[in-house]
């Protein structure tokens, strides 16, 4: 008896053993995952009725502009605000950082653990509309909603770095509706393990320009509300990218605009919220 319970204790350590390396050479065989991005939300700046004005995480950890309501959007998407680790915004025009106060109050109620949360963005107005939140919140009267944060202020053509991924900066073309010139921001993020490669454009009237700075990146996610859908299409085509993505744009549009792209570029899609972007490297 003494030597079958052995048998079968040796048998156990040895197929555990085994099974171990099996998935340890697995592992150290698979590809490293690409840039992951994930749409919260496609909409225009007043969103459809059920939609989300346009945001996406990258990674998971890092979110491009707020939408009206991200904070809620993201938990219904599975993803913790508490886990972010930055706040990218790509210019100051109020439907692109309209959830800024939801998230910093969710953010500062829960507690984020972890080093400071990166709030990144055009720097006219950074520190102005970050500002203008905590008054919002009235974080003097409610210090329990303070969040370790760390202004990242930009201009066109900044660089800065985060956890696994390297941002570099150009810039958009874009006015208020008073013909205001706005210093909104063009960003490339690369993956610096996998070398995947995206360009995302926040708000931009047409700009060829664009063209150059995506040359080659496997995924451009373009304005599709303020550049018409074949002036994006030329700039895709332009870069050389292998897909096009449109974002910002009324439900009401969405076919004609996805048709009028794509018989320039045919590899275009629309943004859909809740949908996981897998890049791989150019």
């Amino acid at each position: 008896m003494k030597t079958s319970n052995m048998t079968r204790r040796e048998f156990a350590r040895i197929t555990a053993a085994g099974l171990s390396s099996a998935l340890v050479a697995k592992a150290a065989a698979a590809p490293v995952a690409p840039l992951k991005i994930t749409i919260i939300g496609e909409s225009s700046c007043i969103p459809d009725v059920k939609r989300e004005m346009a945001c996406f995480l990258i990674n998971g950890k890092h979110l491009v502009d707020t939408g009206w309501c991200a904070a809620l959007r993201m938990r219904e998407h599975g993803f913790d605000p508490l886990a972010l680790e930055s706040i990218i915004i790509t210019h100051f025009h109020q439907d692109h950082y309209i959830g800024l106060p939801q998230l910093l109050f969710y953010i500062g109620l829960r507690k984020r653990p972890g080093p400071p949360l990166n709030i990144v963005g055009p720097s006219e107005n950074l520190r102005r509309v970050v500002e203008a939140a905590d008054a919002f919140l009235q974080v003097p009267r409610f210090p329990e909603l303070a969040v370790n944060r760390k202004l990242v202020p930009l201009n066109a053509g900044d660089k800065f770095e985060v956890t696994g991924l390297r941002f570099e900066t150009f810039a958009a073309r874009h006015t208020s509706g008073t013909n205001r010139v706005e210093q909104a921001l063009v960003y490339k993020v690369t993956d610096k393990a996998s070398g995947a490669c995206a360009v995302f454009t926040g708000d931009t009237h047409p700009h060829p320009p664009i063209a150059e700075f995506a040359k080659g990146v496997s995924l451009l996610i373009h304005d599709g509300a303020h550049t018409p859908p074949k002036d994006a299409a030329r700039i895709a085509q332009q870069a050389g990218v292998k897909k096009l993505v449109l974002i910002h744009y009324n439900q009401s549009r969405a076919a004609k605009l996805l048709a009028e792209a794509k018989s320039v570029f045919p590899n275009t899609e629309l943004a859909e919220e809740g949908r996981t972007l897998e890049v791989s490297a150019p």
